[in-house]
């Protein structure tokens, strides 16, 4: 990062606040194919950074804290949650989309939250995959302030063909579930 908060990249011996961009043959990068993949890790690193993120909620909001409530402080970590688990559903989706487990209703993940209808497949159960579609797609991503509640869930609500829906998400819950799916799919031989 420069003196002027902001980032340049470019080749070692780059000039710091050079104007021109240098041809591509002498950036350093990497060779795409078309086709994104994080890997486990990203994924595992993402969903640590979202869990951290919900259990220091209750110590930020629900706490006698030094700076106290703030407007502030509220949107500015809900933005920060809302942002976590939108790159987390992303990379997610590009990295174990072809798993059978992205689309199984058996994993566990539906532990995670509740859908207001019974959810996509009318009997309660969902996957990673419906999860991901949700935080993708959400219009709304809250955590309210209860207090005296320790560990309540987040609230994502959006629109599908017209019709409102809503899923309260347990994010820990679900964050460890994407944990433990990621040490499977790297056991996997």
């Amino acid at each position: 990062m420069n003196r002027r908060g902001t980032c340049s990249v470019g080749p070692v011996g780059w000039e710091e606040g050079h104007r021109e961009v240098p041809p591509l043959s002498r950036l350093d990068h990497v060779e795409m194919d078309g086709r994104y993949n994080l890997g486990t890790q990203e994924v595992r690193a993402l969903a640590i950074q979202c869990h951290a993120l919900d259990c220091e909620f209750d110590a930020l909001f629900n706490d006698n804290t030094i700076c106290g409530y703030s407007d502030r402080t509220y949107d500015a970590y809900t933005r920060l949650l809302s942002t976590a688990l939108l790159n987390l559903a992303i990379s997610i989706r590009v990295s174990l989309n072809k798993h059978p487990a992205y689309r199984n209703t058996r994993s566990g993940v539906s532990n995670a939250g509740l859908f207001e209808d019974l959810g996509p497949h009318g009997d309660g159960t969902f996957s990673f995959k419906d999860v991901c579609d949700k935080i993708i797609h959400a219009e709304e991503i809250l955590r309210p302030i209860e207090i005296g509640t320790r560990g309540a869930c987040c609230t994502l609500r959006g629109e599908l063909r017209g019709k409102s829906w809503e899923l309260g998400l347990g994010v820990r819950i679900f964050t460890e579930y994407v944990l433990k799916w990621c040490d499977e799919v790297d056991a996997e031989p």
